[in-house]
């Protein structure tokens, strides 16, 4: 048990969030293969290295509640052994006290009996005194012990019983008093640890919320990457028509009126290519995500914890996503949320579906779903500065 418990300290450090880092690692790697030679070659290999990072997942999960079980089982040991060693201490102490007023009392009483004998037999002394003065009144008058000496002792005794008993008392308050204490730091305990038990409950619910809100970034963040892939075409489809328009200006170059009418340089990359309106409609909605990303982060933070950097270390990974990556294919139509394979999927494959383009999930060993990898504001923002430049 203490090596099986020794392996498990070695792997403290791996949690869920680690995972999912692992996740984005995988993808980061295997992006760049299936972009250049597709997604068969890896077909079989990322259906087992899905599985087993849900393995693993599901492991991290059950370590962690083992973790959490073990340390409240031994919060509750530890105290339970320091209020047995209190009792212990207490019960020896107490013990201790008692032998030495049993001692002082034994001693007391010995001396008692010793004076109580001593006056029987001065008692005896007198009476015989008593009779042989009654019997010979005309003789000589014997010195009778003085009364004095007896009242000292009786009163001397009298005194040091009194004193074994408040001392009696005095420590039976003083055992009391302990008794006391130690209930109400017994109570205070157990209501420590009914406050603990309600903090680790807000903070896996503050988890289970971060998580939510990331899902939901990464959800935007497609949306957004969608837009991408939208305008990419429409910039295709624009310069597929442009090449056609310049072929039929060249064969018909003679023909044209070129009356009142405006002539640009094919070559210039500052010409014209979108009307006002499509130009108008794009920048609009390229605002809108602005502004919902800007109230997402800022929502994000209000409920990320202090000690989790998972959230940071996401967001520096995107912002490292090479701009010139362009997606395989165009976007595919989106399924309903309430398909029933989006129900059953895990939050591995749910997050490999995000992380790889919508062509490749069927790598994933599932029914295909809409997913895109994650687009970073900083490719956001080239974009929109490129359509302000062609504006």
């Amino acid at each position: 048990p203490d090596s099986s418990f020794n392996e498990m300290e070695e792997y403290e450090g791996i949690s869920v969030m680690d995972v999912y880092d692992i996740v984005t690692d995988f993808a980061k790697e295997f992006r760049p293969i299936i972009e250049m030679y597709g997604p068969d070659p890896l077909n079989n290999v990322m259906s087992k290295v899905v599985t087993i990072l849900e393995h693993l997942e599901a492991q991290t999960v059950k370590i962690g509640r083992l973790q959490t079980s073990l340390q409240e089982r031994d919060a509750v040991i530890a105290r339970l052994e320091r209020d047995k060693v209190e009792k212990a201490a207490d019960r020896a102490r107490f013990e201790k006290e008692l032998e030495q007023i049993e001692e002082h009392w034994r001693e007391e009483s010995h001396e008692m009996v010793a004076v109580v004998n001593r006056l029987q037999e001065e008692n005896r002394k007198l009476l015989k005194a008593l009779a042989t003065k009654q019997d010979t009144p005309s003789g000589n008058h014997s010195h009778p012990l003085s009364p004095e000496v007896d009242v000292a002792v009786l009163q001397r005794s009298r005194a040091s019983i009194d004193k074994l008993r408040d001392q009696l008392k005095l420590k039976d308050r003083e055992v009391n008093a302990k008794v006391t204490e130690i209930e109400n730091l017994s109570d205070q305990v157990d209501r420590l640890m009914g406050i603990n038990k309600e903090l680790r409950k807000k903070i896996r619910i503050s988890q289970g919320q971060v998580r939510n809100l990331i899902d939901e970034r990464a959800d935007f963040l497609t949306q957004l990457q969608d837009q991408q892939h939208q305008l990419s075409a429409l910039r295709q489809r624009l310069g597929i028509a442009e090449k056609e328009n310049e072929d039929l200006a060249q064969s018909q170059v003679d023909k044209i009126d070129l009356k009142n009418k405006a002539v640009f340089d094919l070559d210039d990359p500052n010409r014209p290519r979108f009307t006002t309106e499509e130009l108008k409609e794009i920048l609009r909605e390229r605002n809108e995500y602005k502004a919902r990303i800007s109230e997402l982060e800022e929502e994000l933070q209000l409920y990320r914890p202090k000690e989790s950097a998972v959230c940071a270390e996401e967001e520096g990974d995107v912002e490292e996503f090479d701009e010139d990556d362009a997606p395989v294919q165009g976007p595919l139509p989106y399924e309903p949320n309430d398909a029933p394979w989006r129900k059953s999927e895990s939050r591995i494959r749910k997050l490999f579906r995000k992380l790889f383009n919508e062509t490749n999930v069927t790598i994933l060993g599932s029914s295909p779903k809409r997913s895109l990898s994650s687009f970073s504001k900083m490719t956001l923002a080239t974009s929109a500065n490129a359509a302000d430049t062609t504006l």
